[in-house]
């Protein structure tokens, strides 16, 4: 193969790859769950600099839906907090001690209580209206990135024979297959971004279904305990007059 239908198919591959990587940066920042990637884009405003969110926080999974972000100075826990906000408006942000679930009756410890705080982001619950805007997000973010693939395929198809105007039989045959390859690839690729994507999503949703039953659940057994209790000292009232 010549050196620069070579040069050319790798240019090819870096663009495909770089479409599908952003692709699932995208979708990474459609929250479900807590995803350290979906930080990345996140900076801080202190003292008129602009910093990632590494530089001044640690940041750590509280759970599967949770992130904890631990201030490397108890100073930046505003700045963090507007800087989450600003590309995740969407989080549940919240100012909590690192001694909420210390047992002390010490007055040290309640003086200290304020300086020990953190943030904690919580992912919003995937109801029915953000299921059914994450699917469309999904569907419009895949149908991008395939786009781009396949004008990528098509415009180096097009430089490729442009070099291969006086090639051997064959040859050009072979550049087209090796390029078909590599779109075949990373569009294969990017479906299975969006099939992780809308199961994570389907899933979320149907916990949200279940927690939601259940909650109902305990209302109306809480409701029928209720009612059996009214009716029970009911009874008891009317049993006592009939005795006068």
């Amino acid at each position: 193969m010549r050196k620069i239908v070579f040069t050319l198919l790798k240019e090819a591959q870096q663009k495909m790859s770089a479409y599908a990587a952003y692709m699932n940066y995208q979708l990474i920042h459609f929250s479900v769950k807590a995803e350290p990637a979906a930080l990345l884009s996140v900076t801080v405003h202190l003292n008129q600099e602009e910093l990632n969110l590494e530089e001044v926080a640690d940041v750590a999974l509280a759970g599967e839906t949770q992130f904890a972000l631990i201030p490397k100075d108890q100073g930046y826990l505003f700045p963090i907090c507007k800087g989450v906000a600003s590309v995740h408006p969407d989080y549940k942000i919240e100012q909590k001690s690192l001694d909420d679930e210390q047992e002390s009756s010490s007055e040290e410890s309640s003086a200290e209580e304020d300086e020990n705080k953190y943030i904690l982001c919580t992912m919003p619950p995937v109801n029915k209206d953000r299921r059914d805007a994450g699917m469309d997000y999904v569907k419009t973010i895949y149908e991008e990135t395939q786009s781009k693939v396949n004008a990528t395929q098509s415009a180096y198809i097009a430089k490729i024979t442009k070099q291969l105007t006086d090639a051997k039989p064959g040859e050009l045959d072979e550049a087209k297959d090796e390029l078909q390859q590599q779109h075949d690839q990373h569009i294969d690729l990017c479906k299975s971004y969006r099939e992780e994507k809308e199961k994570q999503i389907e899933e979320a949703y149907q916990q949200y279904l279940n927690a939601q039953a259940e909650k109902e659940s305990a209302e109306q057994e809480q409701q029928a305990a209720h009612s059996e209790e009214a009716g029970k000292q009911f009874s008891m009232e009317a049993f006592a007059s009939a005795e006068e």
